[in-house]
């Protein structure tokens, strides 16, 4: 999370370079914008079409609160000057999610980590803390889960393989579902509620987990997305607008997030990256709107840190 979507330009400008030992960024050489500040407009929602995706709207068990923070969301932004698509339809959506699903490499991953600090290595294998019990119990859960698959074995070797973003052909289509779904609607963004319920308080974090939409079309696409705020239910919890956009357009997402999150605003987070930064937008007035008193609220980490997917997210 950030102080402002300018300070978020300013972290991804650092974040978002090449990496040799990362091979998920050799997709993205040369596609690096200059400078990512240089997309921030107030007016950056004048003239653009926006797509609602209803299907991760009208859910079965989405909040009233969260839904009528998102329609007064939408609302704000045609004010500002977008046409709003809606509803937006991505067919087959379902059967794209499905087949656009990843696989986990953790446990591969961080044992490769672990082996490349040598003797200076706390443990060799992520699944010995499950004997030393040096866990927070909320993750107790997916460490677990990753003991399915072997630290040793290469994850395009197992059986099935579990190959990279690139490489998956489910992924792929996903993504190419997406984009074609926006093109014939010709919309510059995607926009849904990042989670339609509001965050649950950390004795009930795990029973009263739903309505998380942020896990949904940009991991599994691989699309760059980001959360800007959207308002508040129950008067302190944090509701975030998830904007996403086409592949290696981020600067797209932080134009349409300016000046949306200057009117409703909670928190961003830097997802793709698993960074975490608090972000509070400046005190300003736009157009016809008062100043509002910047504040923050944080429930939890994982409901108040609303994603910003910021370059593909290849998870």
């Amino acid at each position: 999370m950030a102080r402002t979507v300018e300070d978020a330009a300013r972290v991804f400008n650092v974040l978002s370079s090449y990496e040799p030992a990362d091979p998920y960024t050799e997709a993205g050489r040369g596609r690096k914008a200059d400078d990512y500040t240089a997309f921030l407009d107030d007016d950056g929602l004048v003239g653009t079409r926006i797509g609602v995706l209803r299907e991760l709207v009208d859910t079965d068990d989405a909040d009233p609160d969260v839904i009528a923070v998102f329609e007064q969301a939408l609302a704000d932004m045609a004010q500002l000057g977008a046409e709003i698509v809606d509803p937006l339809d991505i067919p087959p959506l379902r059967e794209l999610r499905s087949s656009g699903g990843g696989c986990s490499t953790f446990r591969y991953d961080v044992a490769r980590y672990l082996e490349s600090l040598g003797d200076a290595a706390p443990i060799r294998d992520v699944a010995e803390v499950l004997e030393t019990g040096e866990y927070s119990e909320y993750v107790e859960g997916p460490i677990r889960g990753s003991t399915r698959s072997s630290a040793d074995v290469p994850p395009e070797q197992r059986d099935p393989p579990c190959l990279p973003y690139a490489e998956n052909p489910g992924r792929q289509a996903y993504k190419d579902g997406v984009v074609a779904a926006m093109d014939a609607a010709n919309v510059d963004a995607i926009v849904y509620p990042t989670w339609t319920n509001p965050p649950a308080p950390l004795e009930t974090a795990s029973e009263d987990y739903r309505g998380d939409n942020s896990q949904i079309v940009a991991p599994g696409a691989g699309l760059p997305a980001g959360t800007v705020p959207m308002g508040y239910t129950q008067g302190t919890l944090p509701a975030g607008l998830q904007i996403l956009a086409r592949p290696y357009q981020e600067g797209v997402v932080f134009r349409l997030g300016m000046p949306t999150s200057r009117v409703r605003r909670t928190a961003i987070h830097l997802m793709g990256f698993r960074r975490c930064y608090r972000f509070r937008d400046r005190v300003e007035p736009i157009r016809d709107y008062p100043r509002i008193a910047a504040k923050t609220s944080v429930a939890r980490s994982i409901s108040a840190c609303v994603p910003i997917v910021m370059r593909a997210w290849f998870g």
